[in-house]
């Protein structure tokens, strides 16, 4: 019988990725990781350690390829609220979308006790690099006269963030585009008022 790996590691992680989402952590089973991956349980054990080291490192898959995009559209020229308008309205997309299981990021935190606390720590530090682009275009529209200069941009961007964190989760419910829509330009109207 042969030893050599007969999986690629990027796939497998991109199919555990998309069962955490489905099921989150606490509804994903082993067996049933192992069965949407079909990656033996044994070899499973052997790359990732355990369940907690597959979420784990399924977060970061997740940053990595899923969630590069947005991180990109943040820091896309020429920056500010449009940066901020662009994101948010690949969000709407996003969630209106019939298929979407939400935010891994966000649906770690809602699970909260249920997962390691280092998968917490980790997907509370990539919404907090998130909130961190986020205030560098509030600063770089703060400083084109778009927004007015007695705004505090760091607590703009923690709302910012939770705007992000509400979308994920009502997107799970709603997949009507107009309604969310509507939700984030009623959001996004305290940046400039």
């Amino acid at each position: 019988m042969s030893k050599s790996k007969k999986y690629i590691r990027q796939e497998v992680l991109g199919v555990a990725t998309q069962v955490f989402l489905r099921l989150g952590y606490g509804g994903a089973s082993v067996e049933t990781l192992v069965e949407a991956t079909g990656v033996h349980r044994r070899s499973m054990y052997g790359e990732f350690g355990d369940k907690d080291g597959l979420f784990l490192a399924c977060i970061d898959h997740y940053a990595n390829y899923t969630a590069r995009h947005l991180f990109e559209i943040l820091k896309s020229s020429p920056g500010g609220l449009q940066a901020i308008g662009e994101f948010f309205r690949e969000r709407v997309d996003f969630s209106a979308n019939e298929s979407s299981q939400g935010c891994l990021f966000v649906n770690t935190i809602i699970e909260g006790s249920l997962v390691a606390p280092e998968a917490l720590a980790k997907a509370n530090m990539y919404l907090r690099i998130l909130e961190d682009e986020f205030y560098v275009c509030l600063t770089v529209a703060q400083a084109r006269g778009h927004i007015s200069q007695d705004k505090d941009c760091r607590t703009l961007s923690l709302y910012l963030g939770c705007l992000l964190c509400g979308l994920m989760v009502k997107g799970k419910s709603i997949q009507d585009r107009d309604s969310l829509d509507r939700f984030v330009q009623v959001a996004l109207e305290p940046l400039t008022a």
